[in-house]
């Protein structure tokens, strides 16, 4: 399989087939995100997917679910993702379903035909990285759009009958407006009714942007105490009909997942009593200061 650089997926596509279609992220702007730094974007060459699907179907026939990647796969064009969903079920007729990450602007550049289309030919369960409610931190996290045009992709999206799931950061808009970005990210999503929510802390990664932001005193960051405190906030906010709770990045304070509404209050005592066992040292500091580290021991 032609893998170039760093390869990325969502924790809970780890049985999936890995497909690369393009290099790096068309957008590799984000103010926080290091994944596609050192990878200029470009797309795959048909020749290199095509040999990736002859060695997917002689080592894996009976592959169910293909997550594309690399970075925002779904930039690509409606007549090439069809093209790529045609290709896999071709070689692998047992596959359901195809996954990737996606932006609000590669969803917003296709028509409401484009995106049924793709529906039909086996897209599912997208990824897309809001991130947060909020206009303002979208700005400083440079997401490239506004909360107005993620709601509008979120509803075209549902008349195309085409499943996502969203990311969420808690703790994006600093410890002075936690109740407020839960707030606005539980509003956000309980419009959008994703069939999934990732959920993990914002961590300042070694050459972002956001680390120099931190280093200037132009940001402020949470510490695991406070993300958990609006992870708290954000879950009670959350007014979902079948749709799975995520928190199990290595992130993530206290791992917790579950299918809301079922499992809202189980998931509520979950975080809540995990909080109460972790040391207050631990609460009190930082992540960009080790704190995930220690966090990791004591658990």
């Amino acid at each position: 399989m032609h893998y170039d650089g760093m390869t990325f997926r969502p924790p809970y596509e780890a049985y999936s087939l890995l497909l690369q279609v393009t290099r790096g992220c068309s957008h590799n702007a984000c103010t926080f995100c290091s994944m596609y730094r050192a990878t200029p974007f470009s797309v795959s060459p048909a020749e290199e997917i095509v040999e990736d699907l002859v060695e997917a179907t002689r080592d894996y026939p009976y592959t169910r679910r293909v997550f594309l990647v690399n970075g925002d796969a779904f930039c690509l064009s409606a007549n090439e993702l069809v093209t790529i969903a045609d290709m896999v079920h071709e070689a692998l007729p047992h596959v359901q379903s195809i996954g990737c990450y996606a932006r609000i602007p590669n969803v917003a550049a296709k028509t409401d035909d484009e995106l049924a289309l793709l529906a039909a030919k086996g897209y599912a369960d997208i990824n897309i990285g809001v991130e947060s409610g909020l206009d303002d931190v979208l700005t400083f996290m440079n997401k490239g759009y506004d909360v107005a045009l993620a709601r509008e992709q979120f509803a075209r999206l549902h008349a195309a009958g085409l499943p996502f799931n969203v990311n969420i950061i808690n703790a994006a808009a600093g410890p002075r407006r936690i109740a407020e970005h839960a707030a606005a990210n539980a509003a956000l999503v309980n419009e959008a009714q994703p069939t999934l929510i990732f959920v993990s802390p914002l961590h300042v990664d070694p050459g972002t942007p956001l680390e120099r932001l931190l280093g200037e005193g132009r940001f402020e960051e949470c510490t695991l105490g406070q993300y958990l405190e609006e992870e708290i906030a954000f879950l009670e906010g959350l007014e979902l009909d079948d749709c799975v709770f995520f928190g199990l990045h290595v992130s993530n304070p206290v791992p917790v997942q579950g299918l809301l509404p079922r499992d809202k209050a189980a998931l509520l005592t979950a975080l809540r009593e995990g909080m109460a066992a972790i040391p207050p040292e631990v609460l009190a500091s930082h992540p960009s200061k080790g704190s995930e580290g220690r966090l990791r021991r004591h658990w």
